[in-house]
């Protein structure tokens, strides 16, 4: 068993409400008597229960964090954007992964909810709105990151993600590809819809006529990418000669399937992809690839997310949605078109 507070109390020789005190920082208790139990307290290296505290103050100082892929570099940097913000705060970050699978990202939530979390950071929201109608109803404040749903009003922190496609399928095609494929998800979620509208928008404009069966969906994960880059190379006939990938993830799957196949990127075909996660510049070739930055959505969600937690209730609040603004990082994998 750990040490509690009536060991302290016995050590320091007060009562245990006086402990409870110094150990919450009341101010009704002197500076000294203050001092000397927060010097017992680390010598027995005294934990707090976080859960009796939880009940008795109605905060946890922990925060809930859904994603949809920890093992996807992207999220990586976002986990830490949250985790350094939190913790500034005096906040702990219990991380949930639900490899965009539904079941998983409804008990993630179930879960968060019996840990008494103070508020929740979601980017999975593959099972649409209705648990976040719970959290609105069971008062729990929630900020989406890097995705949102159009049928709830909500905070969030996203890119401009039909911008950043369209200005990367647009260099594509001022290199001189007409014939350019895109690999997406499921459009269930909301940066897949916005980045096949910049995609088809920087098409219309250089007047290239849309073809749906350029558009190739897979998992959200390197496998499906390399199965769906190989049968791509095998029925298209003539192949694309330039592919705009959803992600770098889905971009490396790419580039292991077109080496396997004997194919030479950018010489056979061009690539371009999203996120600038660390790896992209140093794959070979270096990946072209539009950069957002995944560490200021999860620190500029964080933020609002915290307002919200000590917002005073009789003031209305209002709803915080920052659209963050992408690059174009221009390296050897667009190469230009040498058909």
């Amino acid at each position: 068993m750990g040490v509690t507070m009536a060991d302290i109390a016995k050590r320091a020789g007060v009562s245990t409400v006086t402990v409870s005190r110094a150990l919450n920082d009341k101010p009704d208790i002197s500076k000294e008597t203050k001092a000397h139990i927060l010097a017992i307290a680390r010598e027995l290296n005294y934990a707090p229960n976080v859960h009796a505290r939880a009940l008795a103050t109605g905060d946890s100082k922990t925060l809930g964090l859904i994603v949809a892929d920890s093992a996807n570099p992207y999220y990586a940097k976002l986990v830490r954007g949250v985790e350094d913000t939190a913790s500034a705060h005096g906040y702990g970050v219990i991380l949930c992964n639900t490899s965009e699978d539904q079941e998983r990202e409804l008990r993630a939530h179930q879960m968060l909810l019996e840990k008494r979390v103070d508020g929740m950071l979601i980017t999975s929201i593959q099972v649409g709105s209705v648990p976040l109608y719970r959290l609105v109803r069971e008062d729990v404040p929630f900020v989406l990151l890097n995705r949102y749903l159009e049928d709830i009003e909500t905070d969030y922190v996203i890119n401009d993600n039909r911008l950043g496609a369209y200005e990367a399928t647009a260099h594509l095609c001022q290199l001189g590809h007409r014939h350019i494929a895109h690999l997406t998800g499921s459009q269930q979620i909301s940066s897949v819809r916005e980045r096949l509208a910049g995609y088809r928008q920087a098409l219309e404009e250089c007047d290239i006529p849309f073809d749906p069966t350029l558009v190739i969906r897979c998992g959200l994960f390197l496998e499906g990418a390399y199965q769906q880059a190989k049968a791509v190379v095998r029925t298209f006939s003539p192949p694309p000669t330039a592919v705009f990938a959803y992600s770098d993830l889905l971009a490396i799957g790419v580039l292991k399937a077109l080496r396997e196949v004997g194919l030479k990127v950018p010489q056979d075909l061009a690539l371009v992809s999203y996120d600038d996660i660390e790896f992209a510049a140093f794959v070979e070739p270096p990946l072209t690839t539009v950069a957002q930055s995944a560490y200021e959505i999860g620190q500029q969600g964080t933020e609002i997310l915290l307002d919200k937690i000590q917002w005073p209730e009789e003031e209305e609040w209002e709803l915080r949605r920052v659209v963050l603004q992408p690059e174009l990082k221009v390296r050897a994998s667009c190469g230009s078109l040498l058909r």
